[in-house]
């Protein structure tokens, strides 16, 4: 009895001074409370606004059609080359734009939706009319989301594999005993992104074989072309997660800001759904995080067969966060 109620007494002391180590370490304590908060904040304005409509109609430019008053139809914005892009997987039913005084639209052979708004679109508009078409397949939600899945499993890989291991470097000493030999900030940085890329490269390599033997998906662009994204986006998460870590000293803290960094990105960088119905503001905002880029990038290589002339931009956005990340990081670092 003695002896279990010492053992008891020894738990207890440990529970204690861990329950006051976690209190005393407000950064993190202040984080817990504050980004659940956050997390219901920003689901409410990503997913704000009226339900989804039942059908979709990208308007290009000129005068909306009459026709989209109409309860149930739901009008976007985009550019004609993105619209009719759009059109082609089937991810909206029709594209009007108006000239002249003419109304131009296209619709897609294959989609019934569409075949129904030309209906409507012809028994309300007094304008002439002028027809397009396209006969493209609709894209799964599959081929859609596996980009999204590999991007965020790169994320993951990225952010807490080289992050979270340098801060746990810094609080064991062993970046201290470092520090005492011959070893440069940039050799020591270099080493860990060169580690951490290679082992987030073959794990994607990896999951993208094995997902497609098993789903199949679209994939009719350029294998190298989405290596060079895989590589820069491994890259520039790496280099982020170096520069949030080259000065924190609690892990528990560093979770916390890792978590600030990932969950903007797995909500508004289109991992899981389209920002099509989000405001503006929400779009324009997901274009500052790199995960974005990656994302557009790939999918326009797998679905749309791009080329590096149609992704050039998101690819150097991918090579500015890298430069940034990893200067930021030299400059920053603490032993």
């Amino acid at each position: 009895m003695k002896t279990f109620k010492r053992s008891l007494r020894r738990t207890l002391a440990v529970l204690h001074a861990r329950n006051l180590e976690y209190l005393r370490d407000r950064a993190s304590f202040g984080w817990n409370l504050v980004f659940p908060i956050l997390i219901v904040l920003a689901l409410a304005v990503v997913f704000s606004g009226p339900p989804r409509a039942l059908f979709t109609v990208t308007v290009v430019e000129g005068q909306a059609p009459d026709m989209l008053a109409f309860p149930g139809i739901e009008a976007v914005t985009a550019s004609e080359d993105k619209a009719l892009a759009r059109l082609s997987r089937q991810q909206t039913d029709m594209v009007v734009s108006e000239s002249g005084g003419t109304v131009f639209y296209w619709v897609n052979g294959n989609s019934p939706s569409g075949a129904i708004l030309e209906l409507i679109l012809k028994y309300t508009e007094s304008r002439p009319l002028e027809r397009g078409q396209s006969d493209g397949e609709a894209i799964r939600y599959v081929d859609w989301v596996v980009p999204g899945i590999l991007g965020m499993n790169m994320m993951y890989s990225a952010l807490w594999g080289v992050g979270y291991v340098v801060v746990r470097y810094r609080q064991s000493g062993y970046l201290r005993r470092l520090k005492a030999t011959p070893l440069s900030k940039f050799e020591f940085l270099s080493a860990q992104v060169l580690s951490r890329l290679m082992v987030t490269l073959t794990a994607s390599a990896l999951v993208f074989v094995g997902t497609h033997l098993f789903l199949d998906y679209k994939m009719v662009g350029s294998v190298a072309l989405l290596g060079l994204i895989a590589l820069l986006g491994g890259l520039s998460m790496i280099t982020l997660g170096l520069a949030i870590a080259c000065r924190t000293e609690s892990k528990e803290f560093a979770d916390g800001l890792l978590n600030a960094i990932t969950f903007p990105m797995l909500l508004l960088s289109e991992v899981w759904f389209s920002l099509d119905a989000s405001p503006e503001w929400v779009q324009a905002f997901a274009q500052l995080l790199p995960l974005t880029h990656v994302l557009e990038a790939a999918r326009a290589v797998m679905l749309d067969n791009a080329g590096l002339g149609d992704i050039w931009l998101h690819l150097a956005v991918l090579i500015g966060v890298c430069v940034a990340g990893m200067a930021a990081s030299v400059k920053l670092f603490r032993w």
